[in-house]
């Protein structure tokens, strides 16, 4: 049986409609405060720590002392609640889908049950493996994907991992896992394409 890593902001919920901008917000703000840059600067080291390190935080830890518990509780500090409701669609969606469904999300699991909860599908997941379970190395990383296998036993051929970012998709291929890119966009070699998280029975059947 295989299992469904499932992304969770800009892929449980259309991109830009839910809170993440919001959070994206506050990690500048965040940046711009602990570092005491202006904001071009800060998006500019954001950059370059997404790119060395898979996220800002990673940075962040690396060159600037930041206590990862404390940078998650501050920048996921936003009104879930007010952007996001119960989605019947998608929970119709999601319980059509046999295999067992994990969160596999960069957020804090704080912040990930909050989001389930505004959507009404809690229940739905059997887990939840979120940037703390991933000893804040975060995907694209290949070290969050080989520690979730693990955890629960899997090999790369039995693992479905549901993205909305193109990075995040690329390591799952290269790590012989199944893949499927949540949004417009091109085609995506070895890997399926949805438009949105509606669709996800149509390539999971």
């Amino acid at each position: 049986m295989k299992m469904v890593f499932l992304d969770v902001d800009d892929t449980l919920y259309r991109k830009g409609t839910g809170p993440f901008p919001l959070v994206n917000k506050k990690i500048d703000n965040y940046v711009m405060s602990w570092c005491r840059v202006d904001l071009e600067r800060a998006r500019r080291l954001r950059e370059e720590y997404i790119h060395t390190y898979g996220s800002t935080l990673g940075g962040l830890m690396k060159h600037h002392g930041v206590d990862p518990e404390e940078y998650l509780k501050d920048v996921h500090d936003v009104p879930v609640e007010d952007l996001l409701g119960p989605d019947e669609k998608l929970r119709d969606t999601l319980m059509k889908i046999s295999y067992e469904l994990i969160v596999f999300s960069n957020g804090s699991a704080e912040y990930v049950n909050r989001v389930l909860a505004a959507l009404g599908i809690s229940d739905l997941f059997s887990d939840r493996f979120t940037i703390e379970y991933m000893d804040f190395i975060p995907k694209p990383m290949p070290y969050p994907y080989l520690k979730i296998m693990e955890l629960y036993g899997m090999t790369p051929d039995r693992c479905v991992v549901v993205d909305d970012r193109l990075p995040n998709v690329h390591t799952a291929i290269d790590m012989g896992m199944e893949a499927v890119l949540v949004g417009k966009g091109p085609a995506v070699p070895r890997a399926s394409g949805i438009n949105d998280i509606y669709e996800i029975s149509r390539v999971l059947s």
